[in-house]
């Protein structure tokens, strides 16, 4: 099949274009930078902002399946005009209207029951492909992915361990946040049956690798890795909240703290519930876990 992935210079997106590659899918990359690594394996990779881009760009290419993961870590969503993967999903989907597309996957995200702009940003985008795709008798699987990890990582929680490391975070005080997680290979993998699969058509799903992290486990576990003695301070949660919180007034004018709202909930105010559809569905099946990765995740921090 030909597909077309957007976002295809990133961590995730030139995973997944590696991925297919090597099921013998031709590639079409979009990204706004070019990530000379994947792109030999892309029949062509095209340079572009999709909100800007021009339908005619790829007119010539005659794609069966989108992979949408193009996206932004910050989404200011009280401005419609600035929520920049709101309109590039609005672009995608014109393009979709005028080309005979057999299906779009769409990643979101695990958190769209939250009540910060990245959440409801992802929200309005499911209910913008659902009501557009709808009408045009176009399939789609909407993925909420929980956080994605492997070699290249860049979320949250990738920082969070890169500052235990560098010695700059006390220890979390007592926490019963717990976090789905994925790897990025187990998630090449659910795209790939999400394209094999039309069981998988219309439908949404939470995909992870079955295990809820204690965050306490992840931050002991990553402490013992880095050989940090287990006598250090502890942060009082009361400080953290209130870093959060200037976090979030800070990151309005551009500076950005490494906690905030999303950060501080994730440590203290998550809770989750695994979810087996997708497995039931496509007989996925996940390779790994997250504590069998950390030597590969934090030989780079």
């Amino acid at each position: 099949m030909r597909v077309l992935i957007t976002g295809i210079g990133g961590f995730i997106g030139s995973e997944i274009a590696e991925h297919l590659a090597s099921m013998n899918h031709e590639i079409i990359g979009l990204d706004k930078v070019l990530n000379d690594k994947i792109e030999p394996k892309t029949i062509k990779y095209i340079i572009v902002d999709l909100i800007s881009c021009d339908e005619m760009v790829i007119e010539a290419f005659k794609i069966d399946y989108i992979v949408h993961c193009a996206g932004e870590a910050s989404i200011d969503l009280h401005n419609i005009s600035r929520n920049t993967d709101y309109l590039a999903t609005k672009k995608l989907l014109q393009i979709c209207e005028k080309k005979n597309i057999r299906k779009l996957i769409f990643l979101s995200s695990n958190k769209v029951d939250g009540r910060d702009n990245y959440s409801q940003s992802k929200i309005k985008i499911e209910s913008l492909i659902k009501a557009k795709l709808s009408n045009l008798n176009i399939s789609y699987t909407l993925i909420r992915s929980s956080i994605v990890y492997g070699r290249g990582m860049g979320s949250n929680i990738y920082k969070w361990l890169s500052m235990i490391k560098l010695g700059k975070l006390p220890a979390l005080p007592s926490s019963d946040s717990r976090i789905l997680m994925i790897s990025v290979k187990d998630l090449c993998l659910c795209i790939e049956k999400c394209i094999s699969n039309s069981t998988t058509d219309n439908k949404t799903y939470v995909v992870s690798d079955g295990i809820s992290y204690s965050i306490n486990d992840i931050e002991f576990t990553a402490r013992q890795a880095f050989g940090k003695t287990v006598k250090h301070f502890v942060c009082p949660r009361l400080l953290l909240f209130s870093a959060s919180r200037l976090g979030d007034l800070l990151i309005k004018v551009g500076i950005r703290l490494p906690m905030n709202s999303r950060i501080y909930n994730m440590l203290f105010n998550n809770t989750v519930r695994l979810s087996n559809e997708f497995e039931k569905d496509t007989g996925f099946k996940a390779s790994t876990n997250f504590f069998s990765e950390i030597p590969s995740i934090f030989s780079e921090i």
